[in-house]
């Protein structure tokens, strides 16, 4: 357990490049610390240089996508030589040409799935570690945030469609490559590691995101978009930061020619836009929404990024997020002839975005430009779509019985 013995908080920093993740991140971290130990998680192929120099109140780990990647197969290949050797095989037991692990760990320069999965372990491993109060990850930008929560959902579902695991755990120890002893032991860590992952990314209460916006014109409107994004992945902020605001009073005279006033005029305006969409979106999501000022000098250090004035205890005070889980309800009939509808609340999207598709016991929803694989309840497993419609914010599915599977059918 941490050092109050309270459970591990895990906030995500999230938003565009250049909004100024890293820089909250830091300074929440150095807020956070001041209440418990606290440990500042940076992702990337280089350090930044806000954190090169060490300081801060608070504990700090670089995750290199790279070296996860190389360390998780330089480990999983020793392990595979073992087993053969164990059984007696040779480096390709099938005699299909199919070796992996004739790959040594330095020839892996990125495999793009299998480093968000590593470096999401990675930051799991810290949060269950007991050792923190608070652990705070300076997330990607948007594309790569969408990588990182929905890879191992994804790695889970495409091993168990090509390879499902009763077949795995019966298959041969040798004979073709897709029952060889290097294969079931590539295939076991990785589909374990993927599942407790999903897990862990699907408990709302166990991971939050702090979403970043900048004042700029039009960031907003695209921070919505992306927000929308994020909740059909069942995602939703603990809160809202408009970041990098400057306070122009009575005395600045706006309506000068003069190109540095014009420029600031227009700053000005792209904020007055800025606050207008968030609060709308603040509004359907019910979350606060948070102003961090422009620094006066440059930020070039995290003693310099805790000392912002900003509302970080806005944040660290608030409850975690509550997301409606998706719901099915009967609209009427019994037997053959009952009717229901699967509901999920999706108040931030735009449903010419929506597309459905049906994967054996599971629906795939798109929108915004992701997809998401969300499991059907028992009952819906037995019945057939019957159309959708997007009313007051939630998509909604109707259900009919499929009479070839539907008890008494």
């Amino acid at each position: 357990m941490s050092g109050e013995g309270a459970a591990t908080r895990l906030l995500l920093v999230s938003g565009a490049g250049g909004a100024g993740r890293t820089t909250l991140a830091t300074a929440l971290a150095g807020r956070a610390a001041g209440r418990g130990r606290t440990l500042l998680v940076t992702v990337g192929r280089a350090v930044d240089p806000l954190l090169a120099d060490g300081t801060g109140p608070f504990d700090h780990v670089h995750l290199n996508p790279v070296e996860l990647l190389a360390q998780w197969w330089e480990g999983l290949s020793a392990t595979v030589r073992a087993g053969r050797g164990l059984a007696g095989g040779a480096a390709d037991p099938g005699g299909a040409g199919f070796d992996p692990f004739a790959l040594e760990p330095p020839e892996l320069t990125g495999l793009a799935d299998a480093e968000h999965v590593l470096v999401l372990r990675a930051i799991v491993g810290h949060v269950e570690s007991g050792a923190y109060r608070t652990v705070v990850v300076d997330g990607p930008a948007f594309d790569g945030l969408v990588s990182l929560l929905t890879a191992p959902a994804s790695l889970a579902a495409y091993l168990e469609r090509v390879w499902p695991r009763h077949v795995r755990l019966s298959g041969p120890a040798a004979g073709p490559a897709a029952g060889s002893l290097a294969a079931l032991l590539l295939a076991e860590p990785v589909a374990g590691l993927a599942d407790r992952l999903s897990a862990f990314v699907a408990d709302r209460a166990a991971l939050e995101l702090v979403h970043v916006v900048t004042g700029d014109a039009g960031r907003a409107a695209r921070a919505r978009e992306e927000l929308a994004a994020l909740e059909v992945l069942g995602l939703r902020p603990v809160a809202l930061v408009l970041n990098r605001m400057i306070d122009v009073d009575g005395r600045f005279a706006l309506d000068l020619p003069h190109p540095a006033v014009r420029l600031v005029r227009t700053r000005v305006a792209g904020q007055d836009d800025a606050r207008e969409v968030l609060a709308q979106v603040s509004t359907v999501l019910e979350r606060p929404v948070i102003e961090a000022a422009e620094a006066a000098d440059p930020v070039q250090s995290a003693a310099a990024a805790v000392a912002l004035a900003w509302d970080a205890d806005a944040i660290l005070d608030a409850e975690p997020v509550s997301v409606p889980a998706p719901e099915v309800r009967p609209t009427g009939g019994a037997g053959l002839d009952a009717r229901y509808e699967w509901s999920v609340a999706l108040p931030l999207v735009d449903p010419t975005t929506i597309g459905l598709g049906r994967v054996e016991e599971d629906v795939v929803v798109e929108a915004q430009g992701v997809r998401r694989r969300i499991r059907l309840p028992s009952v819906l497993r037995r019945c057939v779509v019957a159309g959708a419609t997007y009313e007051e914010g939630e998509l909604r599915v109707g259900f009919v019985p499929d009479p070839e599977v539907w008890p008494g059918g």
